[in-house]
């Protein structure tokens, strides 16, 4: 789990509980990990007494509000020393910037050592790679390839003069253990499987400030033109201006209904800083950039699943960032495939990300390996996009390269019989079938694209989309509406035998038949299975919220329950009780999700059942921007209402 997050749509990096550097991520936001989740730590020498910032500090982690510049302090009773530790990217220079003050908690004068340590694997893994003291631009350099990382320090004056070493990494020997030892051997240049550290010293009264940096480039002269523009415009200032950039990019579209509580509010505002974090300047959206989870399959979340970005981005809209958006969608025109369809996911750069979508069944006969929400979805967006910001040049734009290929192929990807889409893989990407979720998105996709089809002026188009549209619809409510149970199913699918088979799995992601358009929130058959769905996905116990299914598999932790409980799911419901006007109900939804939150504002993918802790990666993109859609629904109701 992380508990910092910090980006500028290039560079991006995470924190741990205590404090270390686990991500580091350069040119892409999600790609390269120049760490992969090694630890990048602080050790701290006052005067004979050792520590690393580990569990014997208490921390404090935070923000200045309204802003991604982070609030940190760590206090270690057994030292006697409390650090104040501001950490932000600066706000288009590829610059990590850190401003460390150490307070003394006594009145006795101590001699303190800081020693900055680094396990950087460049362009992700340990070949290759070199270190070097470089003495006219006093710092170290990490160099392989065209990724360039110069790191230094300097006092309040700008004065660059500090302990160094580099040196092969081993279990029993590297920069870390001449940390320990309190001495850096300044070592000038080492190759290979590398670390490295540099140190400040100095005598502690009451406070001592000081900085520390990162630049990154593609050469030599980049991190060297960088390092010039920190000296000339120092680091307070650096950090200042990016400050004072985020709070003018947070600025209220709509104003915030004051029955909304300033905690709502506050967290909505730190949601969208977060999962704008996320967004890498060429357009992907990406989920998480949490490597704690490789631990489990040997992968990670910083993908850009269209599905995902699709949801942020209307969150991004509708908070007024209709510029920020416009590169998702083209970064989607650019990768759609010639048939149409949007892959699984994609790394930031558009190459395809992994996958376990087969192209062909159990008989090795072709099928395609998509989720069809996330082309219907993209198309959905785009439209929500218009209707934000007007700019029908954009759509112009976006129609030929996007529109029209997601349209033709949804219009074609169906069955005669049923009018039904064909089978793809579910949101979750664990069945595949005909799930009345993606029979959703499709008829929302349609219907967009119908619309943007009438103000581009292609008519005829638009005449086929509307229709096709809203034979998806008549077929969602003709087949997939069971009135045995009495609600919707999860999906169909064909038995051998060529009969339709029903899940009746309660699901939750039904709950966005309506949100979708399908029919209204006050339908009897949505009712029914809104009742579904809370009866049975609601966890029953102290922490609450609403699984996924039942039976949900993934991080399980308790056999009895349907699952573990995830913001977003949780938030449909709250979205549901906007929708019907009881939004007492929504905002209790509202205030579940801000017991889960963590001290800096996070929110996880999901959360132990029984104890609240986060489960799986956090910050999850999709958590924060499913907030603040909900705020943003019921803030418009609230409005509409007075």
């Amino acid at each position: 789990m992380r508990e910092i997050i910090l980006s500028n749509g290039q560079m991006f990096v995470n924190f741990d509980e205590h404090l270390n550097m686990r991500d580091f991520y350069y040119p892409y936001v999600g790609q390269f990990n120049h760490l992969n989740g090694n630890a990048n730590g602080i050790g701290v020498w006052v005067d004979d007494k050792f520590r690393w910032l580990d569990s014997s500090w208490k921390f404090s982690f935070s923000y200045v509000k309204k802003t991604l510049i982070s609030n940190v302090v760590a206090r270690n009773e057994e030292l006697d020393i409390e650090l104040h530790i501001q950490d932000t990217i600066h706000k288009y220079a590829n610059i990590f910037l850190r401003k460390i003050k150490a307070v003394n908690l006594t009145d006795e004068k101590k001699h303190v050592k800081i020693y900055f340590y680094h396990n950087f694997n460049l362009n992700e893994n340990e070949i290759g790679n070199t270190a070097f003291y470089h003495p006219k631009l006093k710092g170290l350099i990490h160099y392989k390839g065209n990724t360039y990382l110069f790191i230094s320090c300097c006092d309040e004056n700008h004065k660059c003069e500090f302990e160094y070493t580099v040196s092969k990494r081993t279990d029993n020997s590297g920069s870390w253990q001449e940390i320990q030892e309190g001495k850096l051997s300044r070592r000038k240049i080492i190759q290979g499987d590398i670390d490295s550290a540099v140190g400040m010293s100095f005598d502690l009264e009451k406070t001592s400030t000081f900085f520390y940096y990162i630049t990154a480039g593609k050469n030599y002269d980049e991190i060297k033109q960088l390092n010039k523009k920190v000296h000339q415009d120092t680091i307070p200032h650096l950090i200042e201006e990016t400050g004072s950039f985020w709070k003018a990019w947070i600025v209220e579209k709509d104003k915030i209904h004051p029955s909304i509580s300033e905690e709502i509010r506050s967290t909505y505002y730190r949601s969208l800083l977060i999962f704008r974090a996320h967004v890498d300047k060429r357009g992907a959206i990406i989920a998480a950039n949490d490597t704690s989870i490789y631990k489990f399959n040997k992968d990670h979340y910083s993908y850009m699943w269209p599905r995902d970005g699709a949801f942020t981005a209307v969150a991004l809209d509708r908070a007024g960032y209709t510029n920020t958006t416009k590169n998702f969608f083209r970064f989607c025109a650019e990768h759609i495939t010639d048939e149409g369809f949007m892959l699984h996911k994609y790394s930031p750069d558009g190459s395809a990300g992994s996958s376990w979508h087969p192209w062909c069944d159990e008989n090795e006969n072709y099928q395609l390996p998509i989720q069809e929400d996330e082309t219907a979805l993209v198309i959905w967006a785009l439209y929500e996009h218009y209707k934000e910001s007007k700019d029908i040049e954009f759509i112009d734009e976006m129609y030929n390269k996007l529109v029209r290929p997601a349209a033709e192929f949804m219009c074609s990807y169906r069955y005669e019989d049923t009018g039904l889409p064909k089978e793809s893989y579910d949101l979750w990407e664990e069945r595949r079938g005909i799930l009345t979720y993606t029979c959703a998105t499709v008829y929302a996709g349609l219907y967009a694209a119908s619309n943007l089809a009438d103000l581009t002026g292609n008519h005829q188009e638009a005449q086929k989309y509307r229709k096709v549209s809203n034979e998806v619809r008549k077929a969602i409510i003709k087949h997939l509406y069971d009135e045995e149970t009495g609600r919707f199913v999860r999906m169909i699918h064909k038995f051998k035998d060529g009969r339709w088979i029903k899940d009746t799995t309660v699901e939750s992601s039904l709950a966005l038949i309506s949100e979708l358009g399908v029919l209204p929130a006050n339908d009897y058959r949505v009712i029914n299975t809104m009742k579904a769905i809370g009866k049975e996905l609601w966890i029953n116990t102290d922490v609450g919220g609403i699984a996924r299914y039942e039976g949900d598999y993934y991080h399980r932790v308790d056999e009895n329950l349907p699952g573990n409980p995830w913001i977003v799911t949780t938030l449909w419901m709250a979205n549901w009780y906007i929708d019907i006007e009881e939004y007492e109900n929504a905002k209790e939804l509202l205030n579940w999700v801000l017991k889960r939150k963590s001290q800096a504002g996070l929110l996880a993918e999901q959360y132990n059942p029984h104890t609240g802790e986060p489960l799986s990666v956090m910050p999850l993109t999709w958590s924060h921007s499913s907030f603040c859609y909900t705020v943003q629904k019921l803030n418009r109701k609230l409005h509409q209402n007075i």
